[in-house]
């Protein structure tokens, strides 16, 4: 009847047929544009980065042990006091590098380094000989292993046994003997002989001094020896001589750190006790740890019969008092450091053998041990090949604090009179000047302060140590 609501919706759904086409339009304009957004991102996406290589169980422990700063530092910190032990020599001296006078030129300084007092200086000594030929070689070896990719862990490990290679291989050449005739035939065949022993240089020149005679010397940087006495004897720190008693050419020297009983100079008696020091830490520690080492994997290993014998002379090890058994040794024998290092490492090796026992039980029972053994590898082979690479953990843990250890043992046995001798300069032997003479102030803090601060750096490394192999205390 009335046409016109039909007219309006066929206008309302002719729109809603344009509203639709656009609608269309739209969504295939979108879905266009999508597309191309799409492509465009895959054209952008930025490629994955390469896979990481698996990290070994010592880089891992490596990252972990530099998070502990203290530990850190402490470990940077041995470098600069084995470099003092070494280079002792070159810092204090009473022996010229070069002594000349109207008779010719000599150098004093290079023969002591091949004759020196103590055994342990001669060591010390050959380290400092090799030093700057093995400094060379191990730039060359480091920048050729790091062109061929090799890890730096076994860069420094070579480079590492390369420097205790060299040090070896100098004092077996220099004590090698000369086979001659009688009292000859241990002489050494290739050590130039200190023909200067008796002559005190200092002394000579300040003479020819007096005398108006032509005589020049360089001497290192601290002209005073370790073992030098003089009429200074226990003067405070800074102390000076006075000119009118001067008798020596290196009187003139101050001592910073004051002289002991016998007028020797503390700072000069200090340097070259951490030779001291360090080689008691070190031998004895070496000495146990490889005596540990080896009876606790063998008991670990081989089990029965073999193990119960070990434990039962770990048990009997556990009982001697190392101490009191020193002090019965020198008592017997005489005063000597060797005796110390000797006691030390025979008497300590019962801790890292049941600690390298139980881990060599934990790894004995994994598979690749059975998988060594199916492929017909020897006992000693799936031992030291296999096995103890995996179980050294607990026992490198003790090194540091066994070397702490050491160095005070050494220091207390010194303090009672009965660890090195009388006249080598050693911590413990100043900390026994002080306990006779409590007024000397400086014989107590000097040598008490440098024990605790090596003491502590060596127990701050093992504690970080300790921390970066223990899976339970990462972070």
């Amino acid at each position: 009847m009335n046409p016109q609501p039909d007219r309006t919706k066929q206008k309302l759904g002719g729109g809603d047929e344009r509203t639709g086409k656009q609608t269309s339009a739209e969504g295939a304009c979108g879905g266009a544009v999508s597309a191309l957004s799409g492509q465009s991102g895959q054209q952008t996406a930025p490629a994955s980065p390469p896979p990481r290589p698996s990290l070994s169980y010592w880089d891992i422990v490596w990252q972990q042990f530099k998070k502990n700063r203290f530990a850190l530092v402490s470990l940077w910190l041995l470098g600069p006091l084995f470099l003092l032990a070494i280079f002792a020599p070159v810092i204090a001296s009473n022996q010229p590098f070069v002594f000349q006078t109207a008779d010719g030129t000599i150098y004093p300084w290079f023969r002591w380094l091949f004759n020196p007092g103590e055994p342990v200086d001669f060591a010390f000594n050959m380290a400092l000989v090799g030093f700057f030929p093995w400094l060379v070689a191990s730039v060359i070896w480091n920048a050729w292993g790091k062109r061929r990719g090799l890890p730096g862990r076994r860069r420094l490990f070579i480079v590492v046994v390369f420097y205790a290679a060299i040090i070896v291989g100098l004092i077996v050449l220099f004590n090698f003997p000369s086979f001659g005739p009688g009292e000859e035939f241990w002489k050494p065949a290739f050590r130039p002989l200190n023909k200067y022993w008796a002559r005190t240089f200092p002394e000579e020149e300040f003479q020819l001094q007096q005398k108006g005679e032509y005589v020049w010397a360089l001497y290192p940087p601290i002209p005073l020896g370790p073992t030098e006495p003089s009429k200074a004897r226990f003067q405070p720190p800074g102390y000076r001589m006075p000119p009118q008693q001067w008798e020596e050419t290196n009187d003139w020297f101050p001592h910073l750190l004051g002289t002991d009983d016998q007028g020797r100079d503390v700072l000069v008696r200090m340097i070259y006790g951490t030779r001291i020091s360090l080689s008691v830490g070190f031998v004895a520690v070496g000495l146990y740890l490889s005596i540990g080492i080896v009876l606790g994997a063998v008991a670990g290993y081989f089990g029965g019969l073999v193990d119960i014998l070990i434990c039962r002379a770990i048990e009997v090890m556990m009982l001697f008092p190392t101490f009191f058994l020193i002090l019965t040794l020198v008592a017997m024998l005489g005063s000597s450091i060797y005796i110390v290092m000797l006691v030390i490492g025979l008497t300590s090796w019962a801790g890292i053998a049941r600690l390298t026992r139980g881990e060599v039980l934990k790894q004995r029972a994994i598979d690749y041990v059975a998988a060594a053994r199916a492929l017909g590898a020897s006992h000693l082979r799936i031992i030291f090949r296999h096995i103890l690479p995996n179980a050294l953990s607990p026992a490198l843990v003790a090194a540091p604090f066994g070397v702490a250890g050491a160095i005070i043992t050494e220091a207390s046995l010194s303090l009672l009179g009965v660890g090195v001798s009388l006249s080598a300069p050693s911590w413990g032997s100043l900390l026994r000047l002080a306990h006779e003479n409590h007024t000397y102030w400086w014989l107590t803090v000097v040598p008490a302060s440098a024990i605790f601060f090596t003491v502590t750096i060596f127990n701050l490394v093992g504690s970080g140590l300790r921390d970066a192999m223990d899976p339970r205390l990462r972070m």
